[in-house]
């Protein structure tokens, strides 16, 4: 039996396998993808999770922190025995034991513009979970300059926005500059960091199947206190020092 056939074969795949219009072929595509998660906080850990629970082939996971009693009332993929480990190795193991079949690397660094374009250039699609917006930035203009696509997040108290661009649109860059308010230790209930990482993992399953359709740059707001979600498109500014008249990349 080959590795194709073990992946339409699996029972673990089995309900998602019956969604009009996904099918063996869309399964195959997530078998055949790698993506990148950048940072394993309370985005990553659930943006992680799902999609190696979609049968995602490859993985690349990059963290430099421990895991710390704060962490846990959301990065999901840590428990109190957890605790002092490297975030990498406890979301590792925890990734394995849901889908045994998919193959992790990780790099437990802080990772700098060096080595973000190197990682970025080297993956299929990218989830930006990182905590901070240099860090955001820096993502979205190596993602940018390969073409890659790329979802990226920032949650607070209740809410919080995901920005998905497909690598040749708007990007975050449009939305956000240097000059933006740098966030600390924001106060956060799990469920938010939760909804952000389910999202930023629908866009990627959706971009590396097709379901829906091609999508084009866009931002997704949610307010879990008064159950609000507005999307928008982000349109290209021809100001932005990324993808605009002042391209910078």
């Amino acid at each position: 039996m080959t590795g194709s056939d073990k992946t339409i074969s699996s029972p673990v795949w089995l309900r998602q396998l019956g969604i009009p219009g996904f099918g063996p072929e869309a399964q195959l595509a997530l078998a055949g993808a790698h993506v990148l998660v950048l940072g394993l906080g309370g985005v990553g850990c659930p943006a992680a999770l799902y999609l190696a629970a979609a049968g995602v082939g490859r993985m690349t996971l990059v963290d430099g922190d421990l895991v710390e009693a704060s962490n846990l009332n959301r990065q999901i993929l840590y428990g109190c025995s957890d605790v002092g480990r490297p975030k990498v190795e406890a979301a590792a193991e925890a990734l394995k034991k849901l889908n045994p079949q998919i193959n992790l690397e990780v790099f437990r660094v802080q990772a700098g513009d060096e080595e973000i374009d190197r990682l970025v250039a080297g993956s299929g699609a990218v989830a930006d979970c990182f905590d901070r917006n240099r860090h955001r930035l820096a993502v979205n203009r190596a993602c940018l300059r390969f073409r890659k696509a790329a979802v990226h997040s920032y949650v607070q108290n209740f809410s919080g926005y995901v920005v998905f661009s497909p690598g040749d649109g708007g990007c975050l860059g449009c939305l956000v500059d240097e000059s933006f308010p740098e966030q600390g230790d924001n106060p956060i209930i799990g469920v938010a960091a939760g909804q952000a990482g389910i999202i930023s993992a629908a866009e990627i399953i959706r971009h590396l199947t097709g379901i829906g359709g091609p999508a084009g740059s866009r931002l997704i707001f949610f307010d879990l206190a008064f159950m609000e979600w507005t999307t928008r498109p982000v349109a290209r500014d021809p100001l932005c020092p990324v993808c605009g008249r002042g391209e910078s990349i």
